[in-house]
């Protein structure tokens, strides 16, 4: 960058020595950078240009190279904004004295900046997703960045007292910041004058889980993985997932797809006509996916609490293996708006579903009663987050990776090692 560009981009005139960005400066890129969180929220990096932030501030696109020559530059610059809120979100939260009340607070302050969005008052969260789209240098650094924030969260549970723990409280970290990003899809569905009583509901499971107190995860947990069931009979979808949960939608081209299987396009094409028509099957594919691996026939008969944890732990593993993964939420991001909708719609149908089963072992007693919406899209977050953190599980096998997350969603956010009594935790404590 040029020296007549730093001087313009800082907000201060040329001459010696810096000065203090003007208001109207301040004010004018955090409108820009307001629009570009919504815009890339919708559409994606790939499909975002500087032509439509402009636009959706009625203004020309020069005004906003006069802030970001690049859109990859404002993009950069969402992503920071968004990674340091997390990052103080979690410090103020860390001044709490015990883990309940730093982990509701952590909670709380998603939840405001959740709801100031919705009344336009305030600035979303932007999905940090699409950061693995930027080229470098770019990428690597917001990417720690992002590191040094999620260190910043697993601080909330206690300091790590060995190298086992420390990925344990890390899992922690990586399960309630999922939950807290997902749940800006799901959190739609509840009025703002609601949000109290969601809260409420949402930080008692994340704290303390769907086990019945005094009750133990089964010691043998059935694997339905061939009851993985899934030999993969669609290198397609299989490859597709794979490529659009690390790239999105967008950065999974057709080219790509095909050359991960080494079929040609027009192969490609012989099973499936569009890029649209890929993922929504894909989606469709999960949801019966899902379905084949609970009712594998070898756990008919079985207790409510054996058949979840069992298509639990089994579906974590094929996220922690990563062949054949479900589709993460993040996918729906730049995705056009009719194949969202398909997407969406399989979402809150795998949500309706799980509920379902959860209501099931909380009649049987094995669960506690929770709100069971809440708590499927609780399990749907946990899943997602599994996907994306497969190097974490390689590091302890994959055994001990779904061991972790298992327990975590069962008894919830309270392996805590920093004097807290976990009792304090559950009602009435």
């Amino acid at each position: 960058m040029s020296s007549r560009h730093a001087s313009r981009a800082e907000g201060r005139d040329e001459g010696p020595g810096p000065k203090i960005p003007s208001a109207k400066f301040t004010a004018m890129r955090a409108r820009i950078l307001d629009a570009a969180t919504i815009l890339l929220a919708e559409k994606g990096l790939a499909g975002t240009t500087l032509q439509e932030v402009a636009a959706a501030l009625s203004l020309k696109t020069t005004s906003i190279t006069y802030y970001f020559r690049r859109k990859e530059e404002l993009a950069a610059e969402v992503f920071t904004d968004t990674i340091d809120r997390i990052a103080e979100m979690a410090r103020k939260a860390q001044a709490e004295p015990q883990f309940p009340a730093r982990l509701a607070r952590y909670v709380d302050l998603h939840l405001e900046t959740y709801a100031a969005a919705a009344r336009g008052t305030g600035r979303p969260l932007a999905l940090l997703s699409d950061m693995r789209a930027l080229e470098e240098p770019v990428r690597t650094p917001l990417v720690a960045r992002y590191l040094g924030a999620l260190r910043e969260v697993r601080r909330l549970f206690g300091e790590a007292h060995d190298p086992l723990h420390k990925r344990r409280l890390t899992a922690q970290a990586q399960v309630l910041n999922e939950a807290l990003f997902w749940s800006t899809s799901w959190l739609r569905a509840y009025a703002l004058g609601d949000l109290a009583s969601v809260r409420r509901r949402f930080i008692d499971i994340l704290a303390m889980g769907i086990l019945q107190p005094g009750k133990q995860l089964p010691n043998r947990i059935a694997t339905t993985m061939a009851a993985a069931g899934e030999a993969i009979r669609d290198d397609f979808l299989a490859a597709a997932a794979r490529l659009i949960n690390a790239q999105g939608y967008r950065g999974a081209s057709i080219d790509r797809i095909a050359s991960e299987i080494a079929v040609t396009k027009g192969g490609f094409y012989h099973h499936l006509t569009t890029k649209e028509e890929m993922i929504v099957e894909c989606f469709r594919s999960d949801y019966r996916r899902l379905h084949r691996i609970y009712f594998a026939g070898e756990l008919d008969g079985a207790a409510e609490i054996v058949r979840l944890a069992s298509f639990l732990a089994t579906v974590l593993d094929i996220q922690f293996e990563g062949r054949h993964p479900l589709l993460r939420t993040t996918a729906l991001q730049a995705m056009p708006q009719a194949a969202r909708e398909v997407a969406l719609d399989r979402f809150q149908r795998t949500a309706m579903w799980l509920a379902g089963l959860l209501v099931d072992g909380m009649a049987e007693g094995g669960l506690r009663i929770v709100d069971p919406l809440i708590s499927a899209n609780l399990i749907i977050s946990t899943l997602n987050a599994a996907n994306d953190v497969r190097g974490w599980a390689d590091k302890q096998g994959r055994g001990n990776a779904v061991a972790i997350y298992l327990d975590i969603l069962f008894h919830g956010l309270t392996a805590m090692d920093d004097g807290t009594d976990p009792q304090q935790l559950r009602p009435g404590g």
